[in-house]
């Protein structure tokens, strides 16, 4: 894999910055807003899953949720944030199985078991924060886990053009926030092996982009897309014409 200063950032200092000026010493709702528009989301989408994994779901409430109501059998979450971790274990024990990791490494990539394994796929918000080194390998990542018929979700910006900005919370300018047009789900839907089954598009208006201020309105329009993946499905047939 390649080095990725901006991944080891998160790894080893931004993740838990981030779950400590979030979440640390404050009252914890049992599923977030965020979360909770996203699980009403994947709900009213009527697709069927039972194996989950989400990358980045912090301490996992999402996949409390997900696996106390009895829509999930198996819940995996592979975060950067160890606090977030312990937070997490601590308060829902053996419901969710915890990784810590990024999308682009983490230790079952290379586990035959988890090859195609995974019916679902949640990744809120956090293509935009994958290293520009690293996207492909973390695209690559997420198709090898994800089973055939199986689906992903995507929260993601939604803007006009490529933009970026820096974390302003990393202090030595190294971190950056990229959006891409059409959003990062576009990159699978070019492949040919994915389609949309279910999308929404809209300009922030429950607080995601709170902090952030742009002179570009489109930097505040998101989508949230499942894609359904199919190696040959979404093909059609070209057939030779004979003379």
């Amino acid at each position: 894999m390649k080095n990725s200063k901006q991944d080891e950032c998160y790894l080893n200092s931004e993740g838990n910055d981030f779950f400590q000026r979030n979440f640390a010493n404050k009252k914890i709702p049992d599923l977030r807003l965020n979360k909770k528009v996203i699980y009403d989301e994947i709900k009213e989408s009527k697709i069927s899953y039972k194996k989950v994994l989400e990358f980045g779901g912090n301490y996992g409430d999402l996949l409390h949720n997900m696996k106390k109501n009895n829509d999930a059998e198996e819940c995996f979450n592979i975060e950067a944030s160890i606090d977030a971790i312990e937070f997490g274990k601590e308060n829902f024990k053996d419901q969710i199985n915890f990784i810590h990791g990024t999308i682009a490494n983490n230790h079952i990539i290379d586990d035959k078991k988890f090859e195609n394994y995974f019916d679902l796929i949640i990744i809120d918000d956090v293509f935009d924060w994958v290293s520009r080194e690293t996207i492909f390998q973390s695209i690559t990542n997420i198709d090898n886990l994800l089973k055939e018929g199986g689906y992903i979700f995507i929260r993601d910006f939604y803007p006009d053009k490529n933009t970026k900005n820096q974390n302003h919370h990393v202090k030595d300018g190294s971190v950056y926030n990229f959006k891409v047009k059409n959003s990062h789900a576009e990159i699978f839907l070019t492949s040919g092996m994915y389609e949309i089954e279910w999308q929404k598009i809209f300009f922030d208006k429950i607080g995601i982009s709170t902090s952030y201020k742009s002179d570009n309105i489109f930097n505040y329009r998101w989508i949230d897309v499942i894609l359904k993946k199919s190696y040959s499905e979404f093909f059609s047939e070209s057939k030779q014409i004979k003379r």
